[in-house]
C-alpha cells in the first residue's frame, strides 16, 4: 500500500474531507487529490503535521512503502544470489536460501517459482506434493515465465514419477513454440510425433516465408525472392525425398508460382515460364492426389488423406492461377504470345 492511499484511507475513516484536509496543511485541495491518486507524494515536512491529524506516528504514513521497498529489494538481492547458486551447480545452497525466502514471504509467487524449481533439481521424490501444489498456484500468474515454468516443471515432475498421461495434460497447456511432448511420448506415439513435426514444418515455413517475402520492410529484391522461394522449394524435397509431395504439391504448386512471379517481375521470362512449367505438373499431381502413405525417411509413418484437407474456397487453384495469367496487367503480359505461355493456360484451364 502507498502513502497516498494510507492517507486516503485515514483520511476517511476520520471522516475528514480533501478540502478539509488541504485547509489543516495548507495546501490545494488538488494537492491532496494528488497524492491520493499515487501521482505526487507530500512533502517530508507535512509529515508531522498529518502524523498529528490523524493520531498516528510518521512511521504509520511511511512503513508500508518502506517495508515495500525493502522487501523488493530482498527479492531482487534473493534472484541474484540464486542465479550465482544454480551457475556454480549448488542444488544443496539454492533450496536452503529458498527455504530462507519462503519463511519469510510465504506468499510471494517469485519465491513459490524459485523454490518449486530448486526442489525439482533432485528432490522430486522427497518433495513431490509441495512441488505440485507450488506449481498449480503459479498457473494463475500474470507472469508468463513463471506460469509456462510451472507447467513446464509439473509436466516433468510427473514424468519423474512415471505418470504419462498427467505430464501430456500439462504439455498440452504449454505454448505452442515449445513442445514438451517430445520428452513424453514414446514408442510408436513418439516417432509418429516426431515425423509431424517435419511433415508440419514445411507449411510453417511455406507461411512464414510468405509473409516475409511479402512485407515491404523486407526489402529484398526480385532475384533474391526468387532464390529465397527456391530455397524452400528444395527444402521441401530435402524433407520428401521420394518426392512423395501428395498434398504438398499444393504447397509447391503455389512456391512455383511465387517463384515465377518474381522472374516476371526481374524480366527474366525464361526462368518465369519454367516456374510456371512446374507450377503446372505440380497442380496436376495434386489433383490426382486422394491419399497418401509417405515413404520418404523423415516422414514415413504419416498417412494423408483428402479429409485431413480443408479448403477456402471452391475455386481451384489452377482456376485462380488462370484468372491472374488471363489478366492484361500480369507481369507476363510480354510473352502472352509464347506458344509455351499459351500451352500452360491451355493445360490450366482443364484442372
Amino acid at each position: 500500500m502507498s502513502i497516498g492511499t494510507t492517507i486516503k484511507n485515514l483520511r476517511r475513516s476520520r471522516n475528514i474531507t480533501q478540502e478539509q484536509l488541504a485547509e489543516m496543511l495548507g495546501v490545494s485541495t488538488n494537492a491532496v487529490s494528488q497524492w491520493e491518486c499515487d501521482k505526487t507524494a507530500p512533502d517530508i515536512s507535512h509529515l508531522p503535521v498529518l502524523a498529528n491529524i490523524f493520531e498516528v506516528s510518521a512511521d504509520v504514513l511511511l512503513e508500508i512503502d518502506i517495508a515495500k521497498s525493502k522487501k523488493q529489494a530482498e527479492i531482487k538481492e534473493f534472484t541474484a544470489k540464486y542465479a550465482e547458486l544454480h551457475n556454480q551447480g549448488k542444488t544443496e545452497e539454492r533450496l536452503k536460501l529458498s527455504r530462507a525466502m519462503q519463511k519469510k514471504y510465504p506468499n510471494d509467487e517469485t519465491v513459490r517459482y524459485y523454490l518449486m524449481r530448486a526442489l525439482q533439481t533432485g528432490y522430486i521424490d522427497e518433495y513431490f506434493d509441495e512441488i505440485v501444489m507450488l506449481g498449480e498456484q503459479l498457473l494463475d500468474s500474470s507472469n508468463s515465465e513463471y506460469r509456462t515454468g510451472a507447467i513446464r516443471g509439473l509436466c516433468f515432475t510427473y514424468l519423474h514419477k512415471g505418470d504419462r498421461a498427467k505430464a501430456l495434460q500439462y504439455a498440452d497447456m504449454m505454448p505452442p513454440a515449445e513442445d514438451l511432448h517430445l520428452h513424453v511420448l514414446e514408442g510408436e506415439a513418439l516417432v509418429e510425433h516426431c515425423q509431424n513435426y517435419f511433415w508440419k514444418v514445411c507449411d510453417k515455413m511455406h507461411l512464414y516465408m510468405t509473409y516475409l517475402l511479402n512485407h515491404a520492410a523486407s526489402d529484398y529484391t526480385h532475384e533474391e525472392k526468387h532464390t529465397m522461394w527456391r530455397s524452400l522449394y528444395d527444402t521441401f524435397h530435402l524433407i520428401f525425398a521420394d518426392k512423395d509431395f501428395g498434398f504438398y504439391h499444393d504447397r509447391l504448386a503455389r512456391i512455383s508460382f511465387f517463384m515465377a512471379l518474381e522472374s516476371g517481375k526481374a524480366e527474366k521470362f525464361e526462368t518465369a515460364i519454367e516456374d510456371l512449367e512446374r507450377m503446372l505438373v505440380h497442380l496436376e499431381n495434386y489433383n490426382k492426389f486422394t491419399k497418401i502413405a509417405h515413404s520418404s525417411l523423415l516422414v514415413n509413418k504419416i498417412k494423408i488423406d483428402h479429409s485431413n484437407i480443408f479448403k477456402s474456397s471452391t475455386e481451384t487453384l489452377g482456376h485462380a492461377y488462370l484468372r491472374y495469367l488471363n489478366n492484361d496487367d500480369n507481369v507476363f503480359i510480354a510473352i502472352k504470345d509464347d506458344s509455351r505461355y499459351t500451352a500452360l493456360k491451355d493445360r490450366l484451364a482443364v484442372l
